[in-house]
């Protein structure tokens, strides 16, 4: 069971690296000639915080296909916006922000994955899915329509590199917020019984993981 949650954080880990390697990849076309990668403004500010929120992404994954409750849910749904965060920590990015509001691009998908990912679980009431998807859905469209405003006409999306860079932006938003939904989702019924299966069957569940599972159908069902 550990060995199995270990392989998904590191599944998870590996994905979230990847997923901001490519949004960087999409940061630095719209800054063109301008755009630099360094040890720690790229790799400790942008790709290992994205590292860090996919496995606990994937952990998460991982406890709710058993049938396990997952500590510490709200903390890991608000995990993305350590992405928007950890980029400000370079020195002059305070600065930069203030002067010419570069850099507010990360937290705005942060909180747009967080919002998506709660839209795409489908709990809680119909209007605040609905409200936190659209906005989600808006900065999912505003990063490919910032594109051709921002490169101008080298990155204007009548030319192949200018397409290829707005997709890139839109779907590694939503991308961002089909990973964010993983902490907001609760279980199905079948997953109940299986986490009783597996609590008959000697394995490590206890009455316990099946009342909270009980628990996160009902709240899915409100």
């Amino acid at each position: 069971m550990k060995r199995d949650a270990a392989a998904a954080a590191a599944i998870g880990g590996l994905a979230g690296a990847t997923w901001a390697a490519g949004f960087r990849e999409y940061m630095s076309a719209l800054s063109g000639r301008d755009s630099e990668v360094t040890w720690y403004g790229t790799f400790a500010g942008v790709l290992a915080p994205a590292a860090a929120v996919g496995a606990l992404f994937g952990w998460a994954e991982h406890r709710r296909r058993t049938g396990s409750n997952l500590p510490y849910r709200r903390a890991i749904a608000a995990a993305p916006v350590v992405i928007g965060v950890l980029p400000l920590t370079k020195r002059g990015a305070i600065e930069t922000l203030r002067s010419n509001g570069q850099g507010s691009a990360a937290g705005a998908v942060a909180l747009a994955a967080i919002g998506g990912g709660y839209a795409l679980a489908g709990r809680g009431p119909g209007w605040t899915r609905i409200l936190t998807g659209v906005l989600a859905a808006a900065v999912a469209a505003g990063t490919a329509a910032s594109v051709p405003t921002i490169g101008g006409r080298r990155l204007s999306l009548a030319t192949p590199r200018g397409a290829l860079t707005a997709v890139l932006g839109a779907g590694s938003v939503l991308t961002f917020a089909l990973a964010a939904s993983v902490p907001f989702r609760g279980w199905e019924a079948r997953d109940v019984r299986d986490a009783r299966d597996v609590r008959d069957a000697g394995g490590m569940h206890d009455d316990r993981d099946v009342r909270d599972a009980h628990n996160e159908r009902d709240d899915s069902a409100s």
